[in-house]
């Protein structure tokens, strides 16, 4: 379980590190107030859908090459 603010880059970056290792991950989103589950990688697309192209560009910024293939499209 990880608690996120809605702004952190690193629980993010261990949010989908655990999606790429088929390990689900349930997230509280301080900032909405929500409980989600994390399976895969789409999911963790779907929860920064709610957080802002800024924090998705900080996110890959420190992303390894391997873990930006893992993107979809």
């Amino acid at each position: 379980m990880m608690i996120w603010d809605g702004s952190s880059q690193g629980t993010c970056l261990n949010v989908m590190r655990l999606a790429i290792a088929n390990k689900p991950c349930v997230i509280y989103d301080l900032a909405r107030g929500s409980l989600a589950t994390a399976h895969n990688v789409e999911d963790w697309c779907a929860m920064l859908r709610h957080a802002g192209p800024d924090i998705r560009r900080k996110a890959e910024a420190r992303m390894t090459p391997d873990e930006r293939l893992r993107l979809p499209g």
